[in-house]
């Protein structure tokens, strides 16, 4: 069994983050497995800062593979990129458990790679000003955040390689919802003004004796 490498955190610049409920209350992926606490990253494959990050986990990843098992022949032979199991996936590409494309059920994950970061102790949520969050409606799909994470490798019985842990997440800014979430009020409803009240008055020119 290798050694188990863990490399140091990193903290993502601002990115838009997805599957955000388990960051409060831990969910197990499987059926069987732990729950844990779990993010979704969403890197813009057109931002260079957000890239180089991702460029960043995934050499974090290669190290992690060849510290753990330095035998080569002996290293799990598994995609960093790309594939349903990855560390990294493809929005674009990137088939689900299910077999059906990312896209096809999250069609803002277009032009993006994902990162999935998880863990078991529960992840620091904080404002701008390192304040802790509470309330979970606060951090939501499609909100910017930075993600502090570290990549490290495990071998089990059932699977060995890499994946990332979180360690804490700062709410950054509002972003659009994803899913579309609740319509704004003013595309919901007319501001008509004050509803018509029949005058039972109306062309009456003399008065009406009582």
């Amino acid at each position: 069994m290798a050694n188990n490498v863990s490399k140091p955190a990193r903290t993502s610049p601002p990115v838009r983050v997805s599957y955000t409920q388990s960051l409060f209350t831990p969910k197990a992926f499987q059926a069987g497995q732990d729950p844990k606490y779990s993010v979704t990253i969403m890197i813009d494959k057109t931002n260079a800062e957000q890239m180089a990050f991702m460029k960043a986990i995934h050499a974090d990843a290669q190290a992690a593979l060849a510290e753990a098992w330095p035998d080569q022949a002996k290293r799990p032979r598994i995609a960093l990129v790309g594939e349903t199991k990855s560390l990294i996936k493809d929005g674009d590409k990137t088939m689900g458990n299910d077999g059906v494309p990312l896209v096809e059920k999250n069609p803002e994950y277009a032009g993006h790679y994902l990162i999935r970061v998880s863990a078991k102790q529960k992840p620091v949520v904080v404002d701008r000003n390192r304040q802790e969050i509470i309330d979970p409606a606060v951090v939501y799909g499609g909100c910017v955040c930075k993600v502090n994470i570290n990549v490290y490798s495990f071998d089990t019985p059932a699977n060995k390689g890499v994946t990332a842990g979180i360690n804490g997440v700062q709410f950054w800014a509002d972003g659009e919802r994803l899913g579309g979430g609740r319509p704004a009020l003013e595309s919901m409803f007319d501001a008509a003004g004050p509803a018509p009240v029949d005058d039972p008055f109306v062309g009456v020119t003399k008065d009406i004796p009582f």
